[in-house]
């Protein structure tokens, strides 16, 4: 199983759509943001001694004290692109007017490493910020996880086994420290291979799994889905979707929104579809849609009323549609 030709024609043509001489591999397929803005930052925390990619970086806000409360990014990229401090990252960085450690996180791309790995590293990584949260300034009861594509797949299926067990023995030791986020938020998910339908090739999904044949693993596929896990006990949950991707579809995540509120969690959560938006829309990563992640997170971290400003980071565009947003039926 040798998906190298693939891959290496998806970079090409990410380097042609892109016109950028600088996408020459899988991490550069998403590149790297401009961080000179950002004086206050640790880079390259190992977190893990496996591979190289275990490793974070911490952005810390330019006034105030400490300890801060965690937002935390995994990004995506189909399990096999991607890498920390992209420029999807930085639109989160309006966190830290809002007094919020801002952390992105690198973890092992496929095929170099395979299910279940990133999620066991998403835990260490948690276990890891909560462990040395006095080391880094950092609150380690106030974690807001956030993942976009495979990236949410990742930090959602990280999250809700903690309640369940499921690869809970920690990589590097740390199984006495949790690694249960306390807010979670996922964008534009593919959290199920088996159900809710699915746009992404076949070959990824054997690239991410090490098999040509996911028939033989279909127990696998199903406890890789964080679906599988969700019980009453999981933590506050966002979940935003648009209704015009034509990568993963919208459903995915209706039916993660579906399967909370039949666990008796929907009171805590909620699904924002947002019509006409495509797979990673710049509207999804606007001022006005970010700032509704921090608001969910500080409704149930207990700091709502903290500072709201954005006036430094860029603009990434104005959503030209209302978003729909979905509560549950008493």
């Amino acid at each position: 199983m040798d998906f190298t030709d693939r891959i290496e024609k998806n970079i090409q043509r990410t380097a042609e759509k892109l016109q950028s001489g600088s996408v020459i591999d899988v991490e550069s397929m998403i590149p790297l943001m401009d961080d000179s803005p950002y004086p206050n930052k640790i880079m390259d925390v190992p977190y893990g001694t496996l591979t190289k990619k275990e490793k974070l970086d911490i952005f810390y806000p330019d006034s105030g004290r400490g300890p801060w409360p965690v937002f935390m990014e995994v990004h995506g990229g189909a399990w096999y692109f991607g890498q920390k401090k992209s420029v999807e990252f930085e639109p989160f960085l309006a966190g830290l007017e809002r007094g919020f450690a801002c952390v992105s996180l690198g973890y092992t791309l496929s095929p170099e490493g395979h299910y279940p790995l990133p999620v066991q590293e998403i835990k260490a990584a948690v276990r890891f910020l909560r462990k040395n949260a006095e080391k880094y300034c950092l609150d380690p009861e106030k974690i807001v996880l956030w993942g976009g594509s495979a990236g949410a797949h990742l930090a959602s299926l990280a999250a809700v086994s903690c309640d369940t067990g499921y690869l809970d023995k920690d990589l590097f030791g740390l199984d006495a420290v949790s690694a249960k986020p306390d807010v979670l938020a996922l964008w534009f998910g593919c959290f199920d291979y088996l159900h809710n339908g699915r746009f992404l090739e076949e070959w990824i999904y054997q690239n991410f799994f090490g098999t040509e044949n996911l028939a033989a693993i279909r127990r696998i596929l199903e406890l890789s889905s964080p679906l599988s896990h969700i019980t009453e006990k999981v933590c506050p949950t966002l979940l935003q979707h648009g209704t015009a991707d034509t990568t993963v579809p919208w459903q995915q995540s209706q039916g993660y929104y579906d399967a909370l509120v039949k666990a008796g969690a929907g009171e805590r959560c909620r699904l924002d579809l947002l019509p006409g938006c495509r797979h990673a829309d710049a509207a999804m990563f606007a001022r006005e849609n970010v700032e509704k992640v921090f608001d969910f997170a500080e409704t149930f971290l207990g700091r709502t009323g903290n500072e709201k400003v954005f006036a430094q980071i860029p603009h990434r565009g104005n959503p030209k549609q209302k978003m729909v947003s979905k509560t549950p039926v008493k």
